[in-house]
């Protein structure tokens, strides 16, 4: 998670931090009809949309989720990193409190027993699942939820199906092969493993255009299973949170979304003028 806004983790930023205040205090008079949540987050997903003005960016069904709610225009990621960031909006605490500044530690290692936002809603007649990445998914056994679920194993599998105008750095010919619903590709260490001693992140600059349907990408089957468990359990109050991979890298997904975007309307972000001659200039 490099980048310092981000869409989701800021709006469910300020829900968390209201959800921790509220772990704290006992509502006076309850009300008498819980409402269902659907928990949305998108990783490394920031604000070039089309709601916030950008004007190459096509994320209609975003836009309209915008006009029904609340948009906020100075919300901030609470930390340029994965999991200090989903330790936080969990927790309903600053990264200054949990003291998780990388992917390594623990969430737990300073919060100890600390209640995380589903477990509240578990503990007050909710019926709580995630399906795809919500804490940063090494440390999915630490939260507690009904129903607890990766993304489809295709999340690990880059397809030999290729429909890219230039070909990218995930087919080195002597990567680790793995074999998914009867085809070959490359695994996400192979990919891992293409990084140069000195490399800084963890998935190189990849992408792939692909010729493979939604469903068959991880999103597309996150967002599929969302579905199914909402219209299962519409007879009780839910606490159900979609945790959508992409934009992350990297970047692969069906080839008519990179179509939408032909390389003669893309462009650059322009060179801060404080910081222009300490960067190569893009081209």
């Amino acid at each position: 998670m490099q980048k310092i806004l981000k869409l989701s983790a800021a709006f469910l930023s300020i829900l968390a931090l209201c959800a921790g205040v509220a772990l704290q205090r006992t509502v006076a008079q309850p009300q008498t009809k819980k409402l269902n949540v659907l928990f949305i987050v998108a990783d490394d997903l920031n604000t070039s949309l089309s709601t916030y003005g950008d004007a190459i960016t096509k994320s209609p069904n975003l836009d309209r989720l915008a006009k029904r709610g609340v948009k906020f225009d100075r919300a901030y990621c609470q930390y340029p990193l994965c999991s200090p960031s989903r330790t936080s909006f969990l927790s309903g605490r600053r990264p200054e409190t949990t003291r998780i500044y990388n992917n390594a530690t623990d969430p737990r290692t300073n919060l100890k027993d600390v209640v995380m936002l589903p477990e509240y809603f578990k503990q007050h007649g909710y019926f709580t699942a995630r399906i795809g990445k919500i804490p940063h998914d090494t440390y999915n056994s630490l939260v507690s939820w009904d129903v607890s679920e990766d993304a489809d194993p295709s999340a690990y599998f880059v397809p030999d199906e290729d429909g890219s105008e230039v070909a990218d750095r995930t087919k080195p010919p002597d990567a680790e092969r793995m074999n998914y619903r009867g085809r070959t590709g490359l695994s996400r260490d192979a990919l891992l493993k293409q990084l140069k001693p000195g490399d800084e992140g963890g998935v190189p600059l990849t992408w792939r255009a692909t010729n493979t349907k939604d469903e068959d990408e991880p999103d597309g089957n996150t967002a599929r299973r969302v579905a199914k468990l909402l219209e299962a359990n519409q007879d009780k109050p839910f606490f159900i949170a979609a945790g959508f991979h992409k934009p992350h890298l990297p970047w692969i997904a069906p080839k008519k979304y990179f179509d939408l975007y032909p390389q003669a309307m893309r462009r650059f972000p322009p060179h801060p003028p404080m910081t222009a001659p300490t960067f190569p200039r893009l081209r």
